[in-house]
């Protein structure tokens, strides 16, 4: 049997959120794309400094037929704190393209290892509203056994990635058209250079600098290739809550992404960048995250992209004269909303269709 991961979403630490979990109740639903007969979930416990305690976590796709998960044969156990553990293989009976719930009780309220999602597409919490951020706990993963290989597709950047506005809604075309696997390595704040250092309460949900945490991705979830957005965190954070001198030059993000590359090309992983997108008019922190100098060095970022093999322009299909477009704004000037980023899944798919990477 081979062993395939089919949902992963990167968890961080939201270390100034309390109460995650008041109800000690979670419900989840996750797209499942593949049948299988054997599954166990990746529970994380990364950020912690106590026990994740878990009463119970029970899966179904039909509400008749539950099974509960177990770890070392315990249906009660604990994840120690900065662990990830695997639970037992379950015996299940589950059919493709079909949502699995996940009810998990835990007596802890306050949970700082958490996963965020806007869209519905891949993962569903108990508040579905549309645009709003959903936080979630426990389970960052999912494998099962399957008959054969699969490939694999990582989404790597900020929060643009880890919303899953555009995201999800083309990993779910790649899972069940393309029968390609997906993996959201997003995180909001996230920045390709600088760790999370701000005066922002999400500071510590920033994460570590991009440049690294992409080796941890690249052993982690071995992905045949990689499609990269990342760079307009660190054009906005200088001055907007990060100090200033940590604004960078084009030539560092520049060689940072070429670095990115290399170590893709080393595993023989196709890299897939994205050209940064326009901020201009975003507030944050009060102040204007976007101004002249900035939109200089993305530019010239820009233009150093676009002789990168398979690159995909986003920039210019979301943005026009150094800012988003109306039909992709989601209101803050950086984010896509829901219609926009169903455009841009549209669109990138098109792209990867038409210079045969899928």
């Amino acid at each position: 049997m081979i062993v395939t991961t089919t949902w992963k979403h990167n968890f961080t630490n939201y270390a100034n959120l309390e109460n995650i979990n008041e109800s000690g109740k979670q419900h989840l639903e996750i797209m499942q794309p593949l049948s299988t007969k054997k599954i166990c979930l990746e529970l994380n416990n990364l950020y912690d400094e106590l026990p994740l305690q878990i009463t119970s976590i029970v899966i179904y796709s039909d509400s008749k037929t539950k099974y509960s998960v177990t770890l070392d044969g315990k249906k009660q156990f604990s994840i120690e704190p900065h662990l990830v553990e695997y639970s037992d293989w379950i015996d299940v009976d589950l059919p493709a393209n079909n949502f699995l719930s996940i009810d998990i009780i835990s007596p802890n309220k306050t949970i700082h290892s958490a996963g965020l999602t806007i869209s519905n597409d891949l993962v569903k919490t108990k508040d579905q509203t549309a645009g709003v951020s959903k936080y979630f706990f426990g389970v960052s993963g999912i494998q099962v056994q399957t008959q054969k290989v699969q490939k694999r597709i990582a989404f790597f950047g900020d929060s643009l990635t880890n919303q899953g506005n555009f995201s999800a809604p083309l990993a779910l075309e790649l899972e069940i058209k393309f029968h390609i696997m997906t993996a959201n390595y997003g995180i909001s704040g996230n920045r390709l250079l600088h760790p999370g250092h701000s005066t922002s309460q999400w500071s510590t949900s920033f994460g570590e600098a991009g440049l690294t945490r992409f080796d941890h991705m690249l052993i982690d979830y071995r992905p045949n290739l990689v499609i990269f957005m990342e760079g307009v965190n660190d054009l906005l954070h200088p001055g907007t809550g990060a100090p200033e001198n940590e604004l960078p030059t084009a030539s560092a993000i520049i060689k940072a992404i070429h670095l990115l590359k290399q170590k893709c090309k080393q595993f023989n992983i196709t890299f897939v960048p994205m050209t940064i997108t326009p901020a201009l008019g975003n507030i944050n922190g009060n102040v204007q995250g976007f101004n002249d100098q900035k939109e200089t060095i993305r530019l010239e970022v820009n233009q150093e992209l676009m002789k990168m093999p398979h690159i995909i322009d986003l920039a210019n299909l979301v943005g026009e004269n150094g800012r988003l477009k109306k039909e992709f704004d989601s209101g803050d000037h950086v984010h896509f909303s829901s219609n926009g980023g169903q455009k841009v899944s549209e669109y990138i798919k098109e792209q990867l269709i038409r210079k045969r990477m899928i």
